[in-house]
């Protein structure tokens, strides 16, 4: 009864070093998050206004700041499930198409809004990072079954900072024709194909088999997207004249962000069917 009792306290005291550890990263992406804002409002602003100062360094501001919020999703669903009546009632083939709808929606609603209106292009960019992260949570526990969330974590941190440095310094070289024009038309194949898999694929192993060529497929495709958005961004940086140019930090950033998040997301997918295959 002893031994049971001390078993008890000991599992009790686990959970609650576990919760403790998780409110702990809670807190610090708090602090973190608020410590970004500071520095994109002192960064990105001049005399009140958006300024093309610094403007690599504030985009990248932005993404980290997608990145960090997305983190706190995860976390906040992890200790309180506030995600999880979402998540179930937009699951399955129709919550896909939705999502999807929904996440287009906001795409287009970014690339259109007027850069000087800072709420709503802020707001929408915002709207885009909070619906992303929510579906990230799925693929999170997925990749915490299969054991593999830090090391697609680490291999896209890698990927993002050499494909980076490749499209930014020697993006002109590398890329000699608009290539974006038929990488769109091959995502939006790859889109369709998974489509048509959910509705007539129905064995397990197919599915897997499915999605990991998809997935390779797709960390081919959205590697290049980066690599030609770091060119762009060189060139954006170049064009943006203060007085000229009102810079667009908010769309900036989402593009590369979204093709990062899909970066990280493949190497899931490919990590953990590898894992399960074994």
């Amino acid at each position: 009864m002893a031994m049971s009792s001390r078993k008890s306290a000991s599992l009790f005291q686990t959970n609650n070093i576990k919760d403790s550890n998780n409110l702990l990263k809670i807190f610090s992406c708090l602090v973190i998050i608020v410590l970004i804002c500071i520095a994109i409002g002192h960064y990105a602003f001049k005399n009140g206004m958006l300024t093309c100062d610094h403007y690599v360094f504030n985009t990248y501001l932005y993404i980290i700041l997608a990145i960090v919020l997305m983190f706190l999703i995860v976390l906040l669903n992890d200790q309180y499930s506030v995600f999880n009546p979402l998540l179930n009632l937009l699951s399955g083939f129709i919550g896909f198409i939705i999502l999807l709808g929904i996440i287009i929606g906001l795409t287009y609603a970014l690339h259109n809004v007027d850069p000087k209106n800072i709420l709503a292009s802020n707001g929408i960019w915002l709207a885009l990072v909070l619906f992303i992260g929510i579906l990230m949570i799925r693929l999170v526990v997925f990749g915490r079954m299969t054991g593999v969330v830090g090391l697609a974590g680490i291999l896209t941190v890698v990927i993002v900072i050499v494909v980076g440095l490749l499209g930014y310094y020697m993006g002109d070289k590398i890329i000699t024709f608009d290539w974006d024009y038929y990488l769109q038309f091959a995502l939006l194949g790859l889109i369709v194909v998974l489509i048509c898999g959910y509705m007539f694929i129905n064995d397990m192993a197919t599915m897997l088999t499915f999605i990991y060529v998809l997935s390779i497929i797709g960390l081919i495709i959205f590697v290049l997207l980066l690599l030609s958005n770091h060119k762009k961004l060189k060139e954006n940086s170049e064009k943006c004249i203060d007085g000229q140019v009102v810079p667009n930090y908010p769309k900036e950033s989402w593009s590369l962000v979204i093709k990062i998040v899909n970066i990280f997301s493949n190497l899931v997918r490919i990590l953990g069917i590898r894992r399960l295959r074994r």
